[in-house]
């Protein structure tokens, strides 16, 4: 429309809720693939087909991949790879939506080193943020161990924050490879490093593939590709912060897939925990201020 703009930094924001839906589609498949595949196998099934997806995309598009930084795209690649594997680790152990709600509490972390890093301009609430999502994430824990009778709930819980954390590196190295690298080379990284990560532990604990579960890890690695490009190609349009509040559909969107494909329980205390870790992402990188504060009046 003619005379209408929208903020650059709101133009990524519906990308980013598309892309939550992927993540959370992605997480479904892989839980369905838990005491089947080793946590290497998926891990290498999602890498191997991001790969065959950029080697379609490159000759489509006409483009070359471009390393304008090898340290930094590097760096992305294997901070992202480390993430993965320990969120597939806590998918493989916990519940689908506790697991994804654990990683999902990285906006926090990546606004911290944004902060530090890109120089990110990061709001005093941003502590109060980190303690609700902190207890938040404490209460998921809590709670899902009260209906879970697997003593391996720990370390999946550990694997979980842990991924949080190493998301939040990959992407305010995504964040920075954005200024001047395309999305696919910043993928390219993602799935190169993604996958040289977890190959020894897939070729540690190799089971047999069947043609379900070949199909359910193209279903991985599907959605994820398809996901990552979108959250790639839109994190180059809003701030690290911004772009955490994005992707906070994910754990709503996978405790519902949970709950329906998998009949997962839902502890009442582990909900009121995923609700804090929410608020907390929201409070923290501003935009919860920004939606109650009362609109300006045009002149």
């Amino acid at each position: 429309m003619k005379g209408f703009s929208v903020p650059e930094r709101w133009r990524g924001l519906p990308l980013l809720m598309f892309s939550s839906f992927l993540f959370a589609l992605m997480a479904l498949f892989a839980r369905m693939l838990s005491g089947r595949l080793s946590v290497g196998q998926v891990v290498c099934g999602r890498f191997a087909v991001g790969l065959v997806f950029l080697a379609l995309y490159y000759p489509v598009m006409g483009h070359r991949p471009r390393f304008g930084r090898p340290l930094l795209w590097s760096l992305r690649g294997i901070f992202g790879g480390i993430s993965v594997y320990l969120y597939f680790v806590c998918i493989d152990l916990v519940a689908v939506g506790p697991a994804v709600l654990l990683n999902a509490c990285w906006p926090i972390y990546g606004a911290i080193l944004g902060y530090y890093f890109l120089k990110e301009q990061v709001s005093g609430p941003l502590l109060g943020g980190l303690v609700l999502t902190t207890v938040g994430a404490g209460l998921v824990i809590w709670g899902t161990s009260m209906v879970t009778s697997s003593l391996s709930f720990g370390l999946g819980a550990w694997a979980g924050m842990f991924s949080a954390v190493f998301s939040g590196a990959a992407v305010v190295a995504l964040r920075a490879l954005r200024n001047d690298t395309d999305p696919a080379t910043v993928f390219l990284s993602f799935c190169v490093f993604g996958l040289l990560f977890g190959l020894p532990f897939a070729l540690a604990d190799w089971r047999p593939l069947a043609a379900d579960t070949v199909g359910l890890l193209l279903a991985v690695g599907l959605s994820s590709a398809v996901a990552q490009m979108i959250f790639t190609y839109a994190m180059g349009h809003v701030t690290t912060a911004m772009g955490g509040v994005g992707s906070q559909l994910t754990p709503v969107f996978s405790w519902l897939l949970g709950a329906v494909f998998l009949t997962e329980p839902v502890a009442p205390l582990a909900l009121l925990g995923a609700a804090l870790c929410i608020l907390g992402v929201l409070w923290g990188t501003g935009l919860l201020r920004k939606l109650l504060a009362p609109a300006a009046v045009q002149p």
